[in-house]
């Protein structure tokens, strides 16, 4: 049966222990901020406990979620491609109190108090990218490590909303008004690069790592050995984007050599400030050279060997139309 005792931490919050005993199972303490938190994982263990399904003297016992998101941070987050982002969400997952519950006390109610109270702080989707670590750690613990448990408490966990997705489009005006800001850029690489986004659809850190050695200008292309999906990608260029290439001195490594992904993204972020445009990202200029590919009549097998996507519903996402042009079009 359980026991609920009332006491206070550190700081002076309330908190409730719970304490199981039950002849056959070793005994179980857990401590939790709210005592309607505490009387779900005791109903939880007790239930298991009358079906036997308890685990009694195995490493969901003796390893905790800190143990496991430990050697995931060790072992498979560096062999991936967006290792340093994984190794930051690793770290704040680290700190937060679940972290030092056992596997076997890991329960949904656990998570969705650490859901909630990320939520106040964080996006849904800065949210929704830790729980994936989560769900892949505890997936690869299951497994491969050992940890012994019936099911991921992951899978009975709602997932937070994600914000609606991004429609910002480009004008001419807005972009006249970037290009005339440039010409108070300390970088000059600033306003190509602007250029070339709008007129490739690549990506930030696509146009960045850009190298002469993978441009070809007899061909019009531009190949790019490493993607954010982790293909090579071989983009066409336009006559406009030859011609942005033109103004670039090709005596360097890379294309847009004066850039760094950070400073390219803080130099236009200063400079939509300068020019005091509302609400515009770096990214939404890849949004833009998308829409306007379908506008220029390309088909969307054709856009997407331009912009990369795998699949028709992701290309969806970025291609926003204006309904004035869809208008005239339907005479």
């Amino acid at each position: 049966m359980a026991t609920f005792i009332k006491n206070t931490d550190k700081s002076g919050k309330p908190t409730w222990q719970v304490k199981i005993r039950r002849k056959g199972f070793p005994s179980r303490t857990m401590t939790f901020p709210t005592k309607v938190q505490a009387q779900e994982w005791a109903r939880r263990i007790e239930a298991d406990m009358d079906t036997a399904a308890h685990p009694t003297n195995n490493n969901a016992e003796r390893t905790t979620l800190a143990d496991i998101l430990i050697r995931y941070r060790d072992e498979v987050a560096p062999t991936h491609r967006g290792a340093k982002h994984e190794l930051q969400r690793i770290g704040q997952l680290l700190r937060e109190p679940m972290s030092q519950c056992s596997m076997a006390e890991l329960t949904p109610g656990i998570i969705a108090h650490w859901r909630d109270d990320r939520l106040r702080t964080v996006a849904p989707g800065s949210v929704l990218r830790e729980m994936t670590i989560l769900r892949s750690t505890i997936k690869r613990a299951r497994n491969e490590w050992g940890i012994d448990l019936r099911e991921c408490p992951l899978s009975r966990v709602t997932k937070p909303k994600e914000r609606p997705h991004r429609e910002r489009r480009v004008s001419a005006t807005e972009e006249a008004v970037l290009y005339e800001g440039c010409k108070r850029a300390r970088n000059p690489y600033l306003r190509p690069a602007i250029a070339f986004a709008l007129e490739t659809a690549m990506r930030q850190g696509e146009i960045v790592s850009l190298e002469w050695r993978n441009v070809d200008l007899m061909r019009r292309t531009a190949r790019l050995p490493m993607t954010k999906n982790g293909r090579s990608r071989v983009v066409p260029l336009s006559t406009r984007a030859i011609e942005i290439l033109g103004t670039l001195p090709d005596n360097t490594e890379r294309v847009f050599q004066g850039f760094s992904t950070y400073s390219v993204k803080h130099a236009f972020v200063r400079l939509v400030a300068r020019v005091k445009l509302h609400d515009l990202h770096f990214h939404d200029l890849r949004h833009e050279a998308i829409s306007r590919l379908v506008e220029r009549g390309l088909n969307i097998m054709e856009v997407a060997s331009v912009s990369g996507h795998q699949t028709m519903q992701m290309l969806k996402r970025y291609t926003h139309l204006r309904a004035e042009d869809v208008a005239k079009k339907l005479g």
